[in-house]
């Protein structure tokens, strides 16, 4: 092909928006695609650089102010898919937070298995501040972590299938801390509104195949009145305790709410280790405990373990305390009575 045939092609597919020579990667982005994250451990229950089950995704998006966003790793477990994202930039000086928009759609949606558990019509909603959490200094690089879970009011996406992701981030904020005229620091903020795609596949088949489901109907009583815990879900990352409904729930301040002097369920496996399985946020559709792990030395004993033991702690609520005011201690306070009597014990392996 001649030259000027060459060069005319090239013309019509750049004028119909078709680029044959893409811009050359920038320094920005070499560098946050070789940039080995390692995440702090107050990452709390969202997801861990080190958990042997979260996936690297490890797709780059930039904006073209010069954004750059790294999707990092998405871990599927049996109740969530948490995703963590790497951004970096020329960011002005004493940074105070970067917070994306975040729009995830993930599917299938299938519908509850038999075995899962019934439907519960209650709600919540909620938000929390952006927090700042640099992972490097010199160049910045922030992490920004979301959720989706996969126990829903309408249907349960199933980890062992194939999930697809989808994420559309609309907005960037970028706030600093500046000195105004009086030496009186002041935030500014600014908002990048060019928007990010992002679509790609993953699933939790690892841990779904250490799934295994417990048919428990042990009883015992709160208060003179029955209580039952139905059914254990178990993997070696997440404890799901199915458990029968309360006539009388209590709300705490985290949004969560359990039986009236129910708080937590003590698990312990055959090496001692204790896994604190606490009362649902709200945003699942059924009644009971849950915890999901992300301590590997923890992840390794439930891996090994051959028995679980369960123990309900329950606290007696004053009789003169209301219910919108009364507060429950904290966990492994010594008010609680984790009686052994109302354990039970869980043969995980033969």
């Amino acid at each position: 092909m001649k030259p000027q045939t060459t060069l005319a092609i090239a013309v019509l597919l750049l004028l119909a928006g078709i680029n044959l020579f893409p811009a050359a990667e920038s320094e920005q982005e070499n560098f946050l695609k070789t940039f080995e994250a390692v995440y702090p451990a107050d990452m709390g229950w969202v997801i861990d650089s080190t958990n042997p089950y979260a996936k690297p995704v490890r797709i780059l998006k930039t904006t073209e102010s010069g954004i750059s966003v790294m999707l990092d790793r998405a871990l599927v477990t049996e109740t969530a898919l948490a995703l963590s994202f790497l951004i970096n930039g020329d960011f002005p000086q004493n940074l105070t937070s970067v917070d994306l928009v975040t729009d995830i759609d993930a599917g299938p949606l299938l519908p509850y298995s038999p075995d899962s558990f019934e439907p519960v019509l209650r709600a919540k909603g909620g938000g929390v501040w952006p927090t700042l959490r640099l992972l490097n200094e010199d160049p910045p690089v922030a992490l920004e972590t979301r959720t989706v879970f996969l126990m829903r009011y309408d249907g349960y996406i199933s980890p062992s299938d194939p999930i697809r992701v989808r994420i559309r981030i609309p907005q960037i904020s970028v706030c600093w801390e500046d000195a105004t005229a009086d030496g009186v620091p002041q935030e500014q903020c600014y908002f990048e509104d060019e928007p990010l795609d992002f679509d790609f596949e993953t699933d939790g088949a690892d841990l779904a195949a250490q799934t295994k489901t417990f048919q428990l109907d042990h009883t015992f009583e709160i208060d003179g009145k029955p209580y039952e815990f139905h059914r254990l879900r178990f993997n070696p990352m997440e404890l799901i305790l199915f458990t029968s409904p309360s006539e009388e729930w209590v709300e705490h301040e985290d949004g969560s709410s359990s039986p009236a002097g129910l708080l937590y369920v003590d698990a312990v496996t055959d090496d001692g280790t204790n896994i604190e399985l606490s009362s649902h946020s709200g945003v699942y559709p059924y009644h009971g405990f849950t915890q999901k792990i992300l301590d590997p030395e923890v992840i390794r004993s439930l891996e090994q373990t051959k028995t679980l033991t369960l123990t309900p702690c329950y606290v007696p609520r004053p009789p003169d305390e209301e219910n919108d005011s009364y507060s429950m201690p904290e966990q492994g306070n010594p008010a609680y009575d984790c009686s052994p009597e109302r354990a039970v014990t869980v043969n995980i392996r033969e």
